[in-house]
Formats: C-alpha cells, structure tokens, sequence
C-alpha cells in the first residue's frame, strides 16, 4: 500500500508554533482517514459502507472527505477544515487556511479480511462518539490493519467441515466420499496458505487446490466412492467459489460503479476459471468427468438446515471474521437454507428463485442487525448465503464446454444443451441472488436517509 500526497497548502511559517501545531493535527487526520478508507476497502467492505463511514469522519473531523474507489487505485480527497464563528448571532462556517489533500492509495480489493474490517469501524466509532482521541483512533486503525487471517489449524479445520456440510446439503450417502472430501480439502487448505506465504497469487492458490481436488476425486470414482453427482470431486471446490467478490461487484454495477464493479466480478472469473482448470485437469489425469445432469437428492429439511448453519460459520471462518460475531450467519444461514428447502421441495419453485428468496430474507433480517450492532454486514451477510453460489453448476457447465470437443453426434448436441442448460442456471441464481441482498440493502439505506434528512 503507497500514497501519494497532492498538497495545495502553502508551507507553515517556522516561527509560528500555531500554525505548526494546525499543519501536524492537520497531517495526522489525513493519514487516519486515509489508513482507515483504504483498509477497509481493501479487505473486503462493500463499497457503500467505505463511503458511509467516510462520511462519518468527515462528520467527526469537521473536514469534508470524499473518495474514489478503484481496484488498484483509490482516491481520498480530504477538504480544509471547517470551523465554526459566531457572526451577528449566527453560526457561519469558515474554512481553514489549508486548501485539502488528495491522498492516493494503491490497494486492490482482492482480501478478505473482516477482523481488520471490524476494527477500523470500532476505531472511528470510537473517534465520531468522542471515546477515542485522534491518536488512540489512529493506533486502532493500524493494529486492525496489522491482524492477521485465522490461524492454518482452524482455517483447515473450517474448510473440511465445511466442505463436508456442503456434501450432506447435496445429498451424500456414504462415509467414503466424506472421508475423501475431508483429506482433499484439508490438503488444498494447508496448499493455498503455504502458496500465499510463499507469494503466490490467488489464482495460483485454488487453482492448485482444485487440482488436487480434481485427482483425489478421480481416485474415490475409480474406486466406486463417488456416484454420478461427483460430490468427492465438487465439494472441496465449492469452498473456493469467490461469493463475496461476485455479490460486491454486483452491488457496484448497480450502484453505477462500473470500472470497479466490472474489475471485481473480472477477478470473481479469472478466480472460477482457475477452479475450473485445476479441477478439469485433475479429472482428465484420473480419467474422469463430472456428470452434466445427474438426478439430485432429497434430504430432511432439519438435516439441510443444520448443515447450511454450519457451513455459514465456516464461510465466516474463510473471511477471517471474529468467532463471536458468528452466531448470526448460523442462524440466519439456518433458517434461509431451510425456506429455500421449503419453496424447492413443497412450492415447487426454480432453484435460482428459491435462492434469491433465501437471499431477500437474509439481507432483511441482517441488513438493520449489522447496523445495530456494528458488525460489517459483509462478515454476516455474505457467510449467510454464499453457500448458495452455483458452484456446481458452474464447474458442471466449464467442464460440458471442455468436453465437447471429443464427443460428435447425438451426444455432443445433448451435452451442448445440458452445458447451456447449466450456465443459464448459473447466472440466473447469481443474478436472483444479487437482487434478494440488494433490495433490503437498497431500502434500508434509503430509510436512513430520510430518516437523516427529517
């Protein structure tokens, strides 16, 4: 992370300690709002929380903040403080004798980390309630920045339960396939933080993850542990799926946001690319595939439940969020999994409508929760129904296209159908699910706003 400084303040004079003292405190808010924008935004906070808390400095300093988020580069203006004189019995608002900065900071997105999101919002809570001073508020914004992920033993741990609650969603029957869901996950978990420590890009990390996953799953088929859903092949996937990315570039082409919408879900498909070439690899090196359209299974809904909790707390693990804040994804993970099992299996609705009405609960219920008490709806919302992304679909639909080429005939034209089939169901749920999260979010701002104005 770099920045660079566009000053248009004339310099202070050395023979006034005023102005000295005006030119420091002045220096030090800039970096604060600064430090604190950019780790936000870097490490996963929606794109409207960076600026409402920007807004909330500017409110706390007295100096107008605005900024220009981008991928690799963003942009904080900080504007000249305002201060307050008593004219005529009026109160006026006067400007300092600095004319603001712009501060450039080059952080992309790519991290998620809501421990280090967490923080920097205690920090200016702490700062725009007055519990803080300046120079505490700026320690507490570089201690979060400085956290680091959750340790290798539990982000391990999360993955194999993790991916092994997803199998039992999709219908497992048997111990074997988990066994081997378990160890290729927990391989691909230690290999992706042993390739981040080494400097590895993320594409490189589950890329390679999926590969092993592509071989170990290619062996429980050859074996007989597998049946044609391929759950020892997919599952360890699915964890790998970049949900948050996709729902946060979503949310900015909505917003208009287009450079950086369109740079987030750019990322979100290199990153499922990656999946899918090192788990199309895997199988084609243990002379396997994965089945286009295989019958599904039904499961009980408390079962599917219980599980979709269980996976929300690990997705809430992946993005380093804090163990205390996680009984509310398990919760509403819970309880929107078990309406989507409801509207599926007795309203008898499309997988990607029944995903989007899980989704418009979920933000309706967690959307004023995260406001009310300060938790990044990020860490809870997306946790909550990421679980939902098509992954499946998805790897189904790259793995048809990769495949088409040695298949002619009858055959071929069924699989180009099923592979379409797939993709249209793929982009229908991320589409469903985008707009069920983005409503309430849409609303609730829209409440505050005029509740503000009034």
């Amino acid at each position: 992370m770099s920045d660079r400084r566009d000053t248009r303040q004339g310099a202070a004079s050395p023979s006034s300690s005023a102005a000295v003292t005006t030119t420091a405190t002045a220096a030090d808010e800039e970096r604060l709002v600064a430090d604190a924008l950019a780790t936000l935004h870097a490490n996963g906070a929606e794109s409207d929380r960076t600026r409402a808390r920007a807004a909330q400095l500017s409110a706390a300093l007295g100096r107008s903040v605005t900024v220009d988020l981008g991928w690799n580069r963003s942009t904080i203006t900080i504007g000249p403080r305002r201060i307050d004189a008593d004219r005529g019995g009026g109160t006026a608002r006067e400007s300092d004798p600095d004319d603001g900065v712009a501060l450039v900071r080059r952080s992309a997105p790519s991290a998620l980390g809501m421990n280090r999101v967490l923080g920097v919002d205690r920090a200016i809570d702490g700062l725009s309630d007055r519990t803080l001073t300046l120079d505490a508020a700026s320690a507490a914004v570089r201690g979060a920045a400085a956290l680091r992920p959750a340790n290798l033993l539990l982000f391990t741990a999360a993955c194999v339960v993790g991916a092994c609650c997803l199998a039992i969603i999709f219908g497992v029957s048997r111990w074997e396939p988990l066994a081997v869901i378990a160890v290729s996950a927990g391989v691909g978990a230690v290999l992706r933080r042993g390739l981040a420590a080494w400097g590895a890009s993320n594409f490189w990390q589950v890329g390679l993850a999926a590969l092993v996953a592509g071989v170990l799953g290619s062996l429980a088929v050859d074996v007989g542990f597998s049946s044609d859903l391929r759950l020892a092949v997919v599952c360890p996937c699915m964890i790998l799926v970049p949900g948050p990315h996709i729902l946060n570039g979503s949310f900015d082409l909505a917003a208009l946001r287009l450079p950086l919408g369109l740079s987030r879900l750019t990322f979100a498909t290199v990153t499922l690319l990656s999946i899918g070439a090192g788990l199309i690899v895997g199988l084609a090196a243990g002379g396997a595939d994965l089945v286009p359209d295989p019958a599904g299974r039904e499961i009980p809904v408390l079962l599917d439940a219980v599980a979709a909790g269980v996976v929300a707390v690990c997705y809430g693990v992946f993005y380093s969020a804090p163990l205390r804040i996680l009984y509310w994804p398990l919760l509403v993970g819970a309880a929107v999994h078990a309406l989507r099992w409801v509207a599926l299996t007795v309203w008898q609705w499309e997988s990607w409508l029944a995903a989007g009405l899980a989704c418009l609960v979920a933000g309706a219920v967690l959307v004023p929760i995260s406001t009310r008490f300060r938790v990044p709806f990020a860490a809870v919302g997306f946790a909550s129904v990421v679980s939902l992304m098509p992954g499946v679909i998805i790897f189904r639909a790259l793995d048809g296209l990769a495949t088409l080429s040695s298949v002619t005939g009858p055959d071929a034209a069924q699989l180009l159908v099923q592979t379409v089939d797939n993709a249209n169901e793929a982009w229908l749920t991320v589409f469903a699910m985008t707009l069920g999260l983005l409503v309430p979010v849409s609303l609730y701002a829209h409440l505050e706003r005029r509740r503000v104005r009034s």
